[in-house]
């Protein structure tokens, strides 16, 4: 599992949204797949290691192309993961 998460406002609490739903996700037995501090495109996008976040603001809008770079970064580290433990 792996998350994105978004809110109106750039403190509104997008990294304990993420620790909260890995809480769910440990209940399924997920294994949890954060980008960490593993490349650059993260620290870009506002540095959040538990997952890209997006501060949409009021009215809301669509994600940066620096939060997209950082959401596919993040997708391309859970199909690494995925396709090391599928074997």
């Amino acid at each position: 599992m792996t998350a994105f998460v978004s809110s109106a406002e750039r403190h509104g609490g997008q990294e304990s949204t993420i620790l909260s739903l890995n809480n769910v996700f440990y209940h399924w037995g997920a294994v949890i797949v954060p980008p960490g501090y593993t490349d650059d495109a993260v620290y870009a996008s506002g540095g959040n290691p538990y997952g890209t976040s997006w501060p949409a603001g009021f009215p809301s809008t669509p994600p940066d192309g620096t939060a997209l770079a950082c959401a596919r970064f993040q997708g391309a580290r859970l199909a690494r993961f995925t396709t090391l433990l599928a074997g």
